[in-house]
């Protein structure tokens, strides 16, 4: 019997194929495996009576794209602070002005901020009560490092007024006093963020996340790698009920507390949950520091910008070497979120405190982002067969960069750490548009010279973070055998000019032999 479909006459991207042999023509489909690759003639021979055949017109084709460091965590019902995307902070009071008209009393009222408003000491919760006294008002950072909260919403959330720091939490506190501003860095957002996720009701989360999948096919992504700060127990029965036509990878993303982490969270969860075999439960991500944005990334040196400061850990030494002997003992992989150099350093000093290469080079221990690989790291995590998801959103900063660091620095790298021989992917771990993040990517703003090729681009959003998830035996190219995940795309991007590869959709998109989204720009047969 012949193959179930076959798309003939397009532009088939291999990833980490050789450079000459880098695109075939058509692909053949069984079931929901990848049959055979190859030329149109060759697949269309193999095609029956009951083969359903897709002309493809020239359209690239590539493996779905595998987000591999996304975090959706649905809210509840709110009103919405409008602002540009970096407001000051006379906009967001502004802009909540405009909210509290529209709200109910007593209703949530949520807002994005930026750079400006988590750095800026004017931004408490005693302004946010002044313009919104009689509503919970909560402001994240588009980066998720420095939450603001006003005093309605410390009530609902659970919080006194002289809130005691978490392990790796700080809250901001009025000088001379225990009396905090609502502003919240590190695990001091983990608490009142998931509490806050738990008063969306689950029909609101599962409509949240089918939204959410529906925005990911019509761009292609067929898979995600999602570190929710809603409860992994919780969030695991949203995905169920949702029936998402995407696979989704739960990593836990724990809380900590006084002087502790949370070490139970959705450790009875089962590895494959649900009925679509879509669901996966795998691994736990730390957050080890901030970032250079609000400079709690942990530098080697001061920050250039501020004297004396070098930022901090979130969670120091000794917290790193015991949650690497928890990952052995669980036999789970370990991500770590580490950002400046001082962090990175210390924990590649705990990986080899704790066993180094012998212990750790095949678990794929990951560092998400690694922005603070700097040339001296770089060699030593290789060695230690450490992964590195990073997020192209990240390379844009480059002021932001000179600033902290100076003229010339070494941070995010990017072709780096490829050539070293360093296993890489890539995620959005922001604006979910893949073409985006690919346009950031093979431009490199902050460091033009550590820029990707696209071919590399692709091949670290497809193959890269499969193997970012051990599964590079079932997805991440398209090749005999592999899961038929696969996205048609708009226009070709490794030929159209860089500034349109953003605009980039997917016109056809396939989840295991079956189509999950079509625009009706081809043709497939019922």
């Amino acid at each position: 019997m012949g193959p179930d479909l076959v798309l003939l006459n397009g532009k088939v991207f291999v990833p980490g194929a050789d450079p000459a042999h880098r695109f075939a023509q058509a692909i053949a489909v069984a079931g929901d495996r990848v049959l055979a690759v190859g030329t149109s003639a060759e697949i269309a021979a193999m095609a029956d009576a009951h083969t359903r055949r897709v002309e493809l017109k020239a359209h690239v084709v590539i493996p779905g794209l595998n987000d591999a460091h996304f975090h959706h965590t649905p809210d509840p019902r709110a009103t919405r602070i409008v602002t540009s995307f970096e407001p000051t902070w006379e906009e967001v009071l502004d802009a909540l002005s405009a909210a509290v008209k529209e709200a109910s009393i007593g209703t949530w009222i949520l807002g994005t901020h930026g750079i400006q408003v988590v750095n800026d000491p004017r931004a408490t919760r005693f302004e946010l009560d002044r313009v919104a006294p009689n509503h919970p008002v909560r402001s994240n950072c588009y980066f998720g490092h420095g939450s603001l909260i006003n005093t309605k919403a410390m009530a609902a959330l659970a919080m006194s007024e002289e809130e005691p720091d978490p392990l790796g939490g700080c809250c901001e506190r009025v000088a001379n006093t225990n009396r905090i501003t609502g502003k919240l860095f590190g695990y001091a957002q983990w608490g009142p963020w998931r509490r806050l996720a738990d008063k969306a009701s689950i029909s609101e989360a599962v409509s949240d996340a089918q939204q959410l999948a529906r925005e990911a096919v019509g761009l292609g992504i067929t898979s995600m790698q999602n570190m929710s700060l809603l409860g992994s127990d919780r969030y695991v029965e949203v995905l169920k009920q949702a029936e998402l036509p995407i696979r989704v990878r739960v990593i836990r993303f724990p809380a900590t507390r006084l002087g502790a982490r949370d070490l139970n969270e959705g450790r009875r969860l089962p590895k494959h949950p649900g009925e679509t075999g879509r669901i996966t439960v795998s691994g736990t991500k730390w957050l080890l520091d901030g970032t250079p944005l609000e400079r709690r990334a942990h530098l080697r040196k001061e920050y250039r910008d501020r004297r004396g400061w070098s930022g901090q850990f979130y969670l120091p030494e000794d917290e790193m070497r015991a949650m690497l002997r928890e990952s052995l003992q669980d036999d789970g992989p370990l991500l770590v979120h580490a950002v400046g150099d001082k962090t990175a350093e210390s924990f590649l000093n705990a990986m080899d405190a704790e066993g180094g290469r012998a212990k750790w080079g095949n678990r794929r221990v990951r560092i998400e982002h690694g922005d603070g690989l700097l040339p001296d790291l770089i060699p030593r995590a290789r060695d230690l067969g450490v992964v590195v998801v990073q997020n192209p959103s990240h390379f844009v900063f480059k002021d932001i960069f000179v600033a902290r660091y100076g003229e010339k620095f070494d941070y995010v790298p990017a072709r780096s750490m490829i050539d070293a021989g360093i296993p890489f992917a890539l995620g959005s771990d922001g604006p979910m548009n893949p073409y985006l993040n690919l346009m950031f990517a093979v431009t490199h703003p902050g460091r033009p010279a550590e820029a990707l090729s696209m071919e590399q681009a692709v091949d670290a959003y497809t193959q890269g973070s499969a193997f970012a998830e051990f599964q590079e035996n079932e997805k991440g190219t398209i090749s005999p055998g592999k899961l038929a995940d696969l996205a048609v795309l708009s226009q070709d991007i490794f030929a159209a000019p860089v500034d349109s590869v953003p605009a980039t959709t997917s016109v056809l998109t396939i989840v295991g032999g079956k189509v999950v989204h079509n625009s009706e720009t081809l043709t497939v047969p019922n």
